[in-house]
């Protein structure tokens, strides 16, 4: 499981709202397809215009055992 750290803005009602968030997944991010995936989510769950800003691993997975 990777695990990272995603900043983004979004549009508040108040104006523009900066977060991060911590996002877990099986794969690593590689391609912008990848961003992609995680901004529509953003959008899907009530962040307006979301767009990432920027994301980092927060550590390496642990090795798999050897077979």
């Amino acid at each position: 499981m990777y695990r990272y750290m995603i900043s983004f803005s979004y549009e508040a009602p108040t104006g523009i709202g900066f977060m991060g968030i911590e996002w877990p997944c099986k794969r690593p991010i590689r391609s912008m397809d990848d961003v992609t995936v995680v901004m529509n989510h953003l959008r899907a769950t009530g962040y307006v215009n979301a767009v990432i800003l920027g994301f980092s691993l927060f550590a390496d997975p642990a090795p798999k055992a050897a077979s």
